[in-house]
């Protein structure tokens, strides 16, 4: 007899209560270069720290490729040696190089629920200002 367990979701509470497995990458990305970061877990939380030590270089970073654009304009800038760290649930994060070259970091926290069963987050999708 088949219980039908239903899938963990973004909803499955007990997955955000245990610690999260870790995430780190760093890169670098140029004036109007766009690099897409999938996880393959939905975050629990993440900080994106600009690295750079000049202030002048800026990252835009975005939850959708489309928030990048300046016609939409969803997304958040990071001048050099700026972080954002927040308890968001992502899958995945798009950086884009608005000003100069710059040196990035990512760390999250990943739960245990699948990306691919995550909702799908655009402004199409009902979810204003993300893209």
């Amino acid at each position: 007899m088949s219980l039908n367990n239903p899938p963990m979701h973004e909803g499955f509470v007990p997955a955000y209560q245990v610690s999260a497995a870790p995430y780190v990458t760093s890169s670098d990305v140029t004036l109007g270069q766009v690099k897409q970061f999938d996880f393959n877990y939905v975050t629990r939380f993440f900080t994106v720290k600009n690295t750079s030590t000049t202030s002048t270089n800026t990252i835009a970073v975005a939850f959708t490729e489309l928030g990048l654009s300046a016609a939409n304009a969803n997304y958040f800038t990071l001048s050099g040696s700026e972080a954002f760290s927040g308890e968001l649930r992502a899958d995945r994060l798009f950086v884009s190089g608005t000003v100069g070259t710059s040196t990035f970091t990512i760390v999250a926290g990943l739960t245990s629920i699948p990306s691919r069963n995550f909702l799908l987050v655009t402004g199409s999708n009902g979810y204003q200002g993300v893209g």
